[in-house]
């Protein structure tokens, strides 16, 4: 018989996401001892995307070593990478009670918070933060989301004096954190050129942190694009698993597909996952690199032998332990736009909406922020531009592929009228239309904050975006 735990060490070394999700599982199944070596299976089932194992193997982690904080930041790491905030925030209080003078505990208090929207009470420990750490640029761009700056406001000429104060050999991340906070308070009050300096500034020191191959990306794109041909439309679908439950949201960041997907998980029978989720692309392990004869060959199986089929299987098994038995599953994941060619034949009763932002505004609302996870490419307009307009080609094969399973939207229209574009796009998913249009309404605010037309903000730096789109294809009218 196999050892659980050698198995599990030849998944992770083999970089198989689901054969490493099922040994992790057979592993915690066999009350292995491992110790606090359970934290390096936490880690790689985080990283395979099987969070309710990496929350098994987290607390295996507390329960070896309950007096030791690491391990229960093991833990609230990954109700945080579930979008379980309540029970991150209940982990980081109850340590704060026991280490009341840290940093890192104050830090991820505040987030959770602000994941809830109490901003008021996450205001608090940034606060607290900073005057433990005396100006640490995690604490300050905590502080700075925590809050709406105003005309004179002593903290962003606190964080202003930071950034001068900072030694000449400080950490380029903590340079461009700094710098992304501080850009933020410019934009509160208004002052959109310097808030553009700042961004810039902040790019630049965080894109030497934080490399990305962009060639390597459009060869992956290419790549997919060869592979899902047009033909495949035609095919059979007795291939795949007949499951009209997933509606699968492609969306570029910046372009509100997390808040698309509460709102149509806002009624009765729908469940929502998370948009940082990785389950579909953990399930589809089976299909390899995907190159056109391994799809053929998938395409040509039917019943228990299909590849396709067991893809579907096991990505709903994996869905439904996060959202229960559900009549629809809405899935915003960021891999969308890469997997949704597999995750189409897979599933040939899933429907797909796709949602588009005019090229400048998504520019620059993706460049204006910094991605706390991912996203490397959004430290470069360059990168910006290449990557999301390969990805819009890469869209426009899905609609051509998968026809009316699916629905393009335009993040312009849900700003325009949030209620009334909702409530079309929820008759097309399948979920109640009255209560995904009230909760639109409810939070209408993001395109307050995130509105049409916020090229403009860009100031200065417009006509460096301008280029880059130009560069990347882009032409105006």
């Amino acid at each position: 018989m196999t050892d659980p735990a050698a198995r599990l060490r030849a998944a992770i070394q083999a970089e198989n996401l689901l054969e490493l999700s099922r040994a992790a599982r057979a592993t915690l199944a066999a009350e292995a001892r491992l110790g606090v070596d359970w934290a390096s299976v936490a880690g790689a089932c985080l990283q395979a995307g099987d969070d309710y194992a990496a929350l098994q193997a987290a607390g295996r982690v507390a329960e070896i070593a309950p007096d030791h904080l690491e391990s229960w930041l093991w833990v609230a790491a990954v109700y945080t990478a579930m979008g379980d905030h309540a029970n991150a925030l209940k982990v980081f209080e109850t340590q704060i009670k026991r280490f009341p003078q840290d940093v890192i505990l104050r830090r991820r208090a505040g987030r959770a918070l602000l994941e809830l929207g109490r901003k008021a009470e996450a205001e608090l420990h940034f606060r607290e933060a900073v005057a433990l750490s005396g100006g640490d640029a995690i604490a300050y761009e905590g502080l700075a989301h925590s809050r709406t700056f105003m005309p004179g406001d002593d903290v962003l000429a606190h964080m202003e004096q930071a950034r001068i104060n900072l030694p000449e050999g400080a950490h380029p991340e903590q340079r461009g954190v700094l710098a992304y906070a501080i850009a933020k308070a410019y934009e509160d009050v208004g002052e959109y050129d310097i808030a553009a300096r700042r961004v810039t500034e902040g790019a630049a020191f965080y894109r030497e942190t934080a490399p990305f191959d962009v060639d390597r990306h459009e060869t992956s794109i290419a790549h997919l694009m060869s592979v899902y041909e047009p033909r495949f439309a035609r095919s059979q679908t007795e291939a795949g698993l007949l499951d009209a439950r997933p509606v699968f949201i492609v969306a570029p960041p910046a372009a509100g597909a997390s808040w698309l997907a509460r709102a149509l998980a806002a009624g009765e029978g729908a469940g929502r996952l998370e948009r940082y989720n990785s389950l579909f692309w953990m399930a589809a392990s089976p299909l390899g690199d995907q190159r056109p004869e391994d799809i053929e060959r998938a395409l040509s199986e039917a019943g228990e032998r299909s590849v396709l089929a067991e893809v579907g299987r096991a990505y709903l098994r994996y869905a439904e332990e996060r959202t229960g038995k559900v009549e629809r599953i809405i899935d915003p994941s960021s891999l969308n736009e890469m997997s949704a060619g597999a995750a189409g034949l897979a599933l040939p009763a899933a429907r797909f909406i796709i949602i588009t932002r005019e090229p400048k505004d998504l520019a620059w609302a993706a460049f204006k922020r910094r991605f706390r996870k991912g996203r490397y490419w959004t430290y470069h307009l360059d990168d910006i531009a290449r990557v999301t307009t390969q990805t819009a080609r890469l869209c426009e094969r899905w609609r051509s592929l998968f026809g009316e399973r699916v629905l393009t939207v335009s993040y312009e229209a849900l700003a325009a009228d949030p209620g009334g574009e909702v409530k079309r796009i929820a008759q097309f998913a399948g979920v109640d239309p009255e209560a995904a249009a009230a909760e639109a309404w409810l939070r209408a605010d993001l395109f307050e904050a995130d509105p049409v037309g916020v090229h403009a903000r860009a100031a200065s730096r417009l006509p460096a975006l301008m280029a880059a789109l130009e560069r990347a294809g882009f032409k105006e009218g």
